[in-house]
């Protein structure tokens, strides 16, 4: 499977497990939007770019670095959603508007932002 797929994919898991929480999804038709859905909440609406890492541990190491090419604005994107296939689960937190990349484990600081679809 090549990147876009992989992407694609992410995508679209994203949008079921909002779903299954209640969160409704909109996708834009338009492919090279910046953000790549919007999530309504029923109190708010959030744009989020959703990345995928199929990146496994490396050697002594517990923890995903999770890298894209660029930044972010605070006004295209509220949040990110990190698919990261080795934990079958997303890590979504807020855009700070400078980060290229996060290290992400499920023992780390991070591991609060797991499937953490609450966008609070």
């Amino acid at each position: 499977m090549d990147s876009n797929a992989r992407g694609c994919v992410a995508e679209y898991l994203f949008g079921v497990e909002c779903l299954k929480r209640g969160v409704i999804i909109s996708f834009p038709i338009l492919d090279s939007c910046v953000y790549d859905c919007i999530a309504d909440t029923g109190k708010d609406l959030y744009k989020i770019q959703v990345k995928y890492s199929g990146k496994s541990f490396l050697k002594h190491r517990k923890t995903i670095q999770a890298n894209w090419h660029n930044s972010y604005s605070l006004e295209d994107v509220d949040y990110f959603a990190v698919y990261v296939e080795v934990f079958k689960g997303f890590f979504i937190f807020p855009n700070n508007g400078i980060r290229k990349c996060i290290r992400v484990s499920l023992d780390n600081v991070n591991s609060k932002y797991f499937n953490n679809f609450d966008f609070e």
